[in-house]
């Protein structure tokens, strides 16, 4: 999901290259295949919140946002847990 720079923008060129800089971290790290899945969704917003917050590390921001996209996933953390419960 690229970050756009609108012409009457509050970020600057470098700030929207950081952001994309993070969200294409984040996104490698969890193999986000499309703009349209709900993963992008979550680290786009993610990182531009925490930027807006005044974050301004890379590795920091797509931490956060892989992070975030993973919890937004409860479903898939209980049933890794109950698979290693029944095994173990």
């Amino acid at each position: 999901m690229p970050f756009d720079n609108p012409s009457k923008s509050i970020y600057s060129q470098e700030d929207w290259d950081l952001m994309q800089a993070a969200y294409d971290k984040a996104a490698k790290t969890l193999v986000v295949q499309s703009s349209t899945d709900d993963d992008a969704k979550i680290i786009a917003e993610t990182v531009m919140i925490a930027f807006n917050r005044g974050n301004k590390d890379i590795n920091s921001l797509a931490a956060l946002a892989v992070i975030t996209a993973i919890n937004s996933h409860p479903g898939i953390s209980q049933d890794s847990s109950e698979q290693q419960t029944r095994s173990g």
